[in-house]
């Protein structure tokens, strides 16, 4: 082998190990630059995910405290914190980059600034951050985790809004069908529906016609047309919140509705109660005090409705607080309907219900309450139509049609239609004001759907009216009284009615100068305290808040607190001044025991001023014309309270027979007094002249206890009629004393049937035919402070004898004794509510006061002696 081939023979082996040297170490150089590569490639796609999920974090506290913010700048700005909230909220620009100390920018690092695009949070970044962390099995630290649960409360808000408001078109911004400030007819500057405000201002001018003056005869029907608009916006209000925020705020909730209810209340609260005492006197002012705690917690329709009163209520004057019934419905009504709808959009959000699934129950819902209210109204009108008046289960539909009207979808209605629509409500409801009345069987249920139905044709006229269909509205309700009337309807509501019913006690009712102070000052303090109180409080912040807590309250309180002030010390000039009006209390009459039938009849030209009280002076009115008896009596806040025990053992309610016995043992006579409460009145006439009479009476008396066989249908003396004619037929007693109001007829020929009965049982039968029935004016013309017999109070003859008396006109066809009295109540055409310086009347129903009883014992007991027969 050639030497040189051996040579290289020799030499391969060093070659390849040298090669292969090479060839390890070019790939570990390659190594290190792979990993070199691959570290860089990690650290700029930390960089994109870092710069990820702080485009993340920021849209998230965007859409979080976006709806906030706008709400915060549409605030009025308004002191300190209100300029900080707004330069904070003020957008900034980016800061530059720091420049170099020469002045230019760093040219590596704005290239890589411009190089580097501004990364965008997307499904793709948001599956790769998720599958990086799976890979390199890293745990989301706690700030991520909460990011990613406020993403998911987003996405729940999201499937929530889309609940509420399936269409976007619907619900532009957050607004829905519901939002009475949304594309409907609005007021650029307000931001409400003129519309809506014009029918405030006719059903506040309703009802406040109708308790001033009585005219017209159905304009308490305005309550029903506050009912649906509250309805209508209050759930306009709910969707609205709903639909911005996913879910709905009891506390900014009910922080709005005691903004605004409950600073003017409060102040109308302590003024009555001020007035009350100074009017009604001690007696009276409490009774209001009661009231108004009722009131303040929204509960007076059930006490209104528990006592039996209502506006229809005759007799005594309603409370000056009544008014306050329609609140406590509207208050109870929004103590479920919000938790209702809480519940629905929680449920559908998650469920994951279809936006038309959870709007369709929603709705299904709100009608099915309505027509269980409406059929409960029904019923409840029948059997007791006090509480069908005042129940919030038996007005709750009239709420719940305003909420159905508040979820109705867009209507393409043309601007002939909307007129026809509006017009037509209008119409209907001046037909409810003019046709209904007081007295129908029918009201509330089903009559008040005249008025309901009316008032929400004209509130869906409205809905989604475009800016060129505004001429839709009539004039009658978007012109600027009509407007501003409906601004202040809320406290022009809660002024009237203590105006109105405390008037009388200082102004002829009726009379022109109280017409006109009742309006004058109704306006004039509803217009300050809405300009003074009610707005302000609604725009103001109470409290100071700090870290979720209370720390102390604003400036806001001031108004209310003021007025709080100014009213306690006019109350207290004014309960002063009252009781000098009053003067001081005189000493009554006393009554006189009937005198032996032989002796000397009295000198009516000289007889004792004594007995010129009451009746004396109309038996006596030459001797008794220039008698100062002093001060009238009962006083005037004592009046409803003078019964003087006659209605302890009464039956005020459909209960067993209830008996008393007054008079001695060994009387001679045995005598029954049967009737109703005009029976019970006699009592403190009768009780004086039983001794000389000798008599023992028991009593039967109860309300409906009139004396007759039988009634058609129910009355509230049911129970105890049978027994009371089976004792008073069973021959027991000698005399049996009967009378009843002359208001209510009843059949003559029951009244005669039950009337021979007891005639031919043994027992002789004495009629005393009712007393003349006083008006309501009459009444509170007598009760007014410092009124006097010269007042001329009285009834017009005619007038208080309008009614028969059905039960003395049936003794008289018999042929039985009628002891008529009416000579002692009227003389020269009139029947006076003060005669004698004595208060007749305690009420508009005929109640007698026991002043005025005492004063007629004497003549009464000289007509019963009269009418009994001589063997007895």
């Amino acid at each position: 082998m050639p030497r040189g081939d051996l040579r290289r023979r020799d030499r391969g082996p060093r070659i390849r190990a040298h090669a292969g040297g090479v060839r390890r170490a070019a790939a570990g150089g390659h190594a290190v630059e792979r990993r070199r590569r691959l570290r860089g490639r990690i650290a700029r796609r930390e960089d994109h995910h870092r710069l990820a999920r702080r485009r993340a974090r920021h849209e998230a506290r965007e859409l979080d405290v976006a709806p906030r913010r706008a709400e915060r700048r549409a605030r009025p700005a308004r002191g300190p914190r209100a300029r900080r909230l707004r330069a904070r909220d003020r957008p900034r620009a980016p800061a530059p980059p720091a420049p170099l100390p020469s002045g230019r920018e760093d040219p590596r690092r704005a290239a890589r600034r411009r190089r580097r695009p501004r990364p965008r949070l997307d499904d793709r970044v948001r599956e790769g951050i998720e599958a990086l962390r799976r890979r390199r099995r890293i745990r989301a630290p706690r700030r991520a985790r909460r990011r990613e649960d406020r993403a998911r409360a987003l996405d729940a808000r999201g499937a929530a809004r889309r609940a509420v408001c399936p269409a976007p078109r619907h619900c532009r911004d957050g607004v829905g069908a519901a939002d009475p400030e949304g594309p409907e007819f609005v007021s650029a500057k307000t931001k409400q529906r003129l519309d809506i405000q014009g029918l405030r201002a006719v059903a506040v001018v309703a009802v406040i016609a109708a308790h001033v003056t009585g005219v017209p005869q159905g304009g308490f029907v305005g309550v029903d047309i506050f009912f649906v608009i509250s309805g209508f916006l209050i759930t306009g209000l709910l969707l609205r919140e709903t639909a911005r925020t996913g879910t709905i705020s009891f506390r900014k909730f009910y922080e709005r509705r005691a903004k605004r209810i409950l600073p003017a209340a409060v102040i109308v609260l302590a003024a009555t109660i001020a007035a009350s005492f100074a009017l009604l006197g001690k007696t009276g002012g409490k009774g209001v005090a009661v009231d108004a705690l009722y009131s303040a917690f929204f509960a007076g329709n059930w006490r209104f409705a528990i006592e039996g009163v209502d506006y229809f209520a005759e007799g005594t004057p309603p409370s000056p607080l009544q008014h306050f019934w329609s609140l406590g419905v509207e208050e109870q009504f929004y103590l479920v309907w919000p938790w209702v709808m809480l519940g629905i959009v929680a449920i559908a959000a998650r469920s994951g219900w279809r936006a038309q699934r959870a709007r369709r129950l929603t709705r299904t819902l709100i009608v099915a309450l309505s027509l269980v209210s409406f059929v409960w109204a029904l019923i409840e009108t029948q059997t007791n139509p006090t509480f069908a008046y005042f129940s919030t289960f038996s007005r709750a539909w009239e709420l719940g049609i305003g909420a159905i009207l508040a979820f109705l979808p867009g209507l393409s209605l043309s601007l002939l239609v909307r007129r026809i629509l509006a017009w037509a409500g209008l119409a209907g409801i001046a037909l409810s004001i003019v046709v209904i009345s007081e007295s129908s069987s029918l009201w509330p249920a089903p009559l008040a759907l005249l008025p309901v139905l009316s008032t929400a044709l004209v509130i869906v006229a409205g809905i989604y009216a475009s800016e060129d269909e505004a001429a839709y509205g009539p004039w009658i309700l978007t012109n600027r009284v009509a407007t501003y009337l409906g601004d202040i309807s809320y406290s022009l509501y809660l002024w009237h009615f203590p105006i109105a019913i405390l008037g009388v006690t200082l102004l002829p009712a009726g009379s022109k100068r109280y017409y006109l102070a009742a309006i004058v000052l109704t306006l004039a303090l509803s217009i300050a305290s809405f300009h003074l109180v009610e707005n302000p409080a609604r725009r103001a912040t109470w409290f100071r808040w700090s870290g979720g807590r209370i720390r102390g309250i604003t400036r806001a309180w001031m108004p209310v607190g003021v007025a709080l002030v100014a009213v306690c010390a006019l109350g207290a000039a004014g309960i002063a001044g009252t009781a000098t009006l009053r003067g001081e209390a005189a000493p009554g009459p006393t009554a006189q025991v009937v005198a032996d039938p032989t002796a000397t009849p009295a000198d009516p030209e000289n007889v004792d001023p004594a007995a010129c009280w009451g009746a004396g002076s109309m038996l006596y009115p030459e001797a008794c014309a220039d008698v100062d008896l002093g001060a009238i009596q009962p006083a005037a806040d004592a009046v409803l309270s003078d019964t003087g025990g006659a209605y302890e053992c009464y039956n005020a309610e459909d209960a067993p027979v209830n008996s008393c016995t007054y008079g001695s043992d060994d009387a001679g006579l045995k005598v029954a007094l049967v009737g109703d409460s005009h029976a019970a009145a006699l009592l403190p006439a009768l009780w004086p002249q039983l001794d000389a009479l000798g008599w023992s009476v028991d009593t039967y008396l109860g309300r409906g206890c009139a004396l007759v066989d039988h009634v058609d249908g129910a009355t509230d003396c049911d129970q105890a009629r049978p027994d009371i004619n089976a004792a008073l037929t069973s021959g027991d007693y000698d005399i049996v004393l009967t009378t009843s109001t002359r208001k209510f007829a009843l059949d003559a020929d029951d009244q005669k049937a039950i009337l021979t009965q007891i005639r031919d049982a043994g027992s002789e039968v004495i009629v005393v035919r009712d007393n003349p029935l006083p008006t309501d004016e009459a009444v509170a013309c007598a009760n007014r402070i410092a009124a006097t017999a010269a007042d001329k109070c009285g009834t017009d003859e005619s007038v208080a004898l309008e009614n028969p008396h059905s039960l003395a006109d049936a003794a008289d066809d018999l042929g039985m004794p009628v002891v008529d009295l009416t000579d002692l109540y009227c003389a020269d055409g009139s029947c006076p509510a003060i005669i004698g310086n004595t208060r007749v009347y305690r009420d508009s129903a005929g109640h007698t006061t026991a002043t005025w009883a005492t004063t007629i014992s004497k003549t009464l007991g000289e007509a019963l002696r009269d009418a009994m027969p001589a063997e007895r």
